[in-house]
């Protein structure tokens, strides 16, 4: 099964619509935070890289570059409108994230006896699924 096809099974009813829709849009409010924070950090990174730059003795803009690499380096990370092309690149997203949280919650929450489990288990499964691919 690719990415796209991956769901999560829930029942079939009109609740599951309604979670589906709450989802994306929770989801989508994570990613803008997100990219807003990143965006408000890099404000002042990006003036340092350019002073930088500046202050170097070769006219190349080696910090300029390393900046805008790791910008679209976090923007497949974070996928805030769900690119393909993205996917193709095989970078985990916060979907990703997102799914393993979901499907903790719906499948661990009553076998496990505390919070603690939970959040080990999120990050046992977070970790296999960032090395397998």
């Amino acid at each position: 099964m690719t990415r796209r096809e991956k769901q999560l099974i829930v029942p079939n009813n009109k609740s599951s619509g309604l979670w589906r829709k709450t989802r994306n849009l929770l989801l989508l409010q994570v990613k803008l935070w997100i990219d807003a924070i990143r965006d408000f950090a890099l404000m002042p990174v990006g003036l340092i890289c350019y002073l930088l730059d500046l202050a170097s003795a070769n006219n190349d803009e080696r910090y300029w570059n390393k900046l805008m690499k790791w910008g679209r380096k976090s923007d497949h990370h974070i996928n805030l409108f769900q690119h393909h092309s993205f996917e193709e690149k095989r970078s985990v997203t916060i979907d990703d994230v997102a799914d393993i949280v979901e499907d903790v919650l719906k499948t661990d929450v009553k076998q496990s006896q505390n919070t603690q489990q939970l959040v080990e288990t999120i990050k046992h499964r977070v970790k296999t699924r960032f090395t397998q691919d």
